[in-house]
């Protein structure tokens, strides 16, 4: 064993002549064992029953170009990146001539140190660059030869789906409103000279009674396309009625359908680039008034929702009409918002040049994404633009096929009982799916399985039972810090509320069908706090947003604190000074069963037990659009 460790011994030592020694022990006795002495005999004389290897500062040099000159030679001849790889760790790893030729650093003299050092640096860099360069060629030339492996030959016949393709739903919205304002009478103005989509400030803003100043601007924050912001992508088809009306003489009437652009936040119901179709008519003053408005609107919107539609006028305001309405349509059980019209302002007209005294008309328009939404019943305006054919191969070949059924229903009859039926099914599933969750608040300890005895304490003599009043309820103020759409229930949304506890609360609401998810995220909350932690549909839920609700449930609100009101500060009502309960008393003893009927907003929308309003130290709680007469729950 001591012979095969002397062995393996490799020494470096540099003789009286300046050039490198290596020696090798010899084997055999226990003197092959290299004592201080004998190394430092070797030192001195040169030999100690060892060879010599002598090798001066040009002989390392002129090896570590030779290697450097393989590795070169190596890297050019390599074909993947691994091989390149492979190359970089022989002659740059730990092992590799690089890294020994530092081995030798030591063992020079010193005037030949640094040039060593200096060598050997650039033979290091220049390696390590070569390597990356290489490796970064051969994976970009392996994208390549796969991209030629698995190319495919586009003209040949298509076999996955050579059927009839479909109209796109927006397509057939436009060209459906189109058809119905023609057969009135309308002209079409669509070519790009008379409808361009890169407008003038002056056609998009000013000649609309918009001038640089005007507030109604901030209503469209605009795309401008030039720095002298006067060039941009327009918002409103609008800007087309002046430039006819430049060029045409009354009387006319046209229809103008075309893309705008506006600077929105994409979600489910906002996107930058969306439709809109808007009519003008301008007639001598006399021929045309509200009537003729109202009449011809009624009319375009039996056409696309079907005869028995129901619409309401609102007045409302724009900058170019005068007086100005907005139109709803009471549509699958609910008053939707659908256009905006007015008669054309006096000021609109005379600067396109027709006078005012002597011509008036008015003006309508709609978003065709809108009127596409209702109709199809499509909640995400995002699926317009995602060329997903599971989403296009939904519709018909032709406009007028997606309202057969309003103008024919007869004729659908049996297809009416089979969807009312499919309706009561879902109805009824949701109705189970409420009562689970409420459940989940109201059976306490009986939801478990095992029912147990009850076990009530009795009264000691003299001893009353505490009222359970409002001051049982732990309600704080919260504000929503994240905020998503359950995955297995459509009626819930799930919400981190801070409530000043350091961490969030998760908390689910039954409110997916009055809010969307975009306006919960910043939204300030009351949430009644000691509540149990309960499994709503999966979710694990820890208290309970307060909301006030009028009675047909049409229109739920938050409650929301008063601006001042500290993020977990506590809700009080004048008079009422309990502790709050527990959370095992608070489903134990019913209590939201008890107090819950008392809570309900005033007349002025502000949230109240037995009519004293509920505070914080800033002030009362309301209702978000200060719902009147509600319960609050």
């Amino acid at each position: 064993m001591r012979s095969m460790y002397a062995a393996a011994a490799f020494y470096l030592l540099v003789t009286t002549t300046n050039s490198v020694c290596a020696f090798t022990a010899g084997s055999g006795s226990s003197s092959s064992f290299l004592s201080r002495s004998h190394v430092s005999n070797a030192r001195n004389t040169g030999c100690l029953r060892m060879s010599t290897v002598e090798k001066t500062f040009d002989e390392i040099v002129e090896e570590l170009n030779s290697a450097k000159d393989s590795a070169l030679a190596e890297l050019n001849s390599s074909t993947t990146g691994e091989e390149a790889e492979q190359v970089r760790v022989k002659y740059l790893g730990k092992k590799g001539p690089v890294n020994q030729a530092m081995g030798y650093l030591r063992l020079l003299p010193n005037e030949d140190k640094p040039k060593l050092g200096a060598t050997v640096n650039e033979v290091r860099d220049l390696l390590e660059e070569q390597c990356r360069e290489f490796k970064g060629k051969l994976a970009e030339q392996e994208i390549l030869n796969q991209m030629e492996n698995e190319k495919i030959d586009v003209t040949l016949p298509g076999i996955a789906n050579s059927g009839v393709g479909t109209r796109h739903p927006l397509s057939m919205t436009i060209e459906k409103a189109t058809d119905i304002f023609v057969k009135l009478g309308y002209d079409t103005v669509t070519d790009r000279e008379n409808s361009p989509e890169i407008e003038t400030d002056y056609y998009c803003f000013e000649a609309l009674n918009c001038p640089k100043d005007h507030p109604a601007r901030d209503m469209q924050d605009t795309l401008y396309i030039t720095s002298d912001m006067e060039n941009m992508l327009r918002t409103h088809t609008s800007a087309v009625q002046i430039r006819q009306m430049e060029k045409r003489t009354p009387p006319f009437r046209i229809v103008c359908p075309g893309r705008v652009y506006r600077r929105d936040d994409i979600d489910a119901t906002h996107s930058m680039i969306f439709h809109q179709v808007e009519i003008l008519a301008v007639e001598e003053k006399g021929n045309l008034h509200l009537g003729h408005l109202k009449g011809t609107v009624t009319h375009f919107l039996q056409e696309m929702f079907g005869p028995s539609i129901e619409v309401r006028f609102r007045g409302s305001y724009f900058p170019f009409t005068e007086p100005s309405m907005e139109v709803d349509v009471f549509f699958k059980g609910k008053w939707l918002e659908v256009l905006g019209c007015g008669m054309v302002d006096p000021n609109v007209l005379e600067m396109a040049g027709i006078d005012p005294d002597k011509y008036s008309g008015f003006a309508a328009g709609f978003g065709a994404e809108r009127f596409a939404m209702v109709i199809h019943q499509i909640t995400d305006i995002r699926e317009f633009y995602d060329s997903d054919l599971r989403f296009l191969n939904q519709f018909p070949h032709f406009h007028d096929e997606g309202t057969l059924r309003f103008l024919n229903p007869d004729q659908f009859t049996e297809i009416e009982k089979q969807e009312e039926a499919q309706m009561s099914a879902e109805n009824a599933r949701r109705e189970k799916l409420d009562a689970e969750i409420w459940a989940g608040y109201t059976d306490g300890e009986e939801s478990k399985g095992k029912k147990k005895k009850n076990q009530k304490k009795k009264p000691q003599p003299g001893e009353t039972a505490a009222p359970v009043d409002v001051s049982k309820l732990d309600i704080r103020v919260g504000v929503i810090t994240k905020a998503w759409e359950h995955e297995e229930a459509d009626k819930l949304f799930c919400e981190e509320i801070d409530i000043g506890e350091g961490e969030p609360r998760q908390i689910a609401s039954g409110l997916r069908a009055y809010y969307n998810v975009d306006e919960l995220v910043g939204q300030r909350v009351l949430v009644l706090s000691n509540l149990k932690t309960r499994k709503l549909a999966g979710f694990p839920s820890h208290g309970m947003v307060m909301c006030a609700a009028n009675e047909d449930g049409s229109k739920v609100e938050f409650v929301v604190p008063p601006e001042g009101a500290e993020v977990g500060e506590r809700i009080l009502v004048e008079g009422f000074d309990g502790e709050p309960a527990t959370e095992n008393q608070i489903i134990k003893k019913k209590m939201l069963d008890k107090i819950f009927p008392d809570l309900a907003t005033d007349d002025s929308g502000v949230a109240s037990y037995q009519g004293i309003p509920m505070k914080t130290s800033a002030g009362p709680c309301v209702a978000q659009n200060k719902l009147p007469n509600a319960a609050v729950a």
